[in-house]
């Protein structure tokens, strides 16, 4: 596993257990209310929790499907903007840690090609 990947890893964990969290808190108070009447004051914080685990999937999924790392980079980075842009500055970690790990992705050299090259070149 690449550096990029496992910093990708744990950024996306961490910022799935707060929204997984209170979607199951929503879930189990809304079964004792019995009407969905909590989505009338809470809905839009539901929403928010859904596009949260929506962009940190999309982030694992990139980096560990995608071949192209320039593509992955710019995903990743592209996740860190778009949670910034939801949650606003309690996403600043978040932010910054899907910049370091869309830099190593994009920095990421295979070390098969070069050892090709290198065998190549003798």
């Amino acid at each position: 596993m690449k550096n990029y990947q496992k910093l990708t890893i744990i950024t996306a964990i961490l910022g799935l257990i707060i929204p997984l969290i209170g979607i199951a808190l929503y879930f189990f108070i809304n079964s004792f209310v019995g009407i969905p009447i909590l989505a009338l004051f809470v809905g839009w914080a539901l929403l928010i929790a859904i596009g949260i685990i929506a962009i940190n999937v999309g982030a694992i999924i990139a980096a560990f499907k995608i071949r192209n790392k320039k593509l992955v980079g710019g995903i990743l980075i592209a996740c860190g903007v778009l949670l910034f842009a939801l949650i606003q500055w309690f996403a600043i970690p978040a932010l910054v840690l899907f910049i370091i790990a869309g830099i190593m992705a994009f920095r990421d050299k295979d070390q098969v090609t070069n050892l090709k090259e290198k065998i190549g070149k003798e």
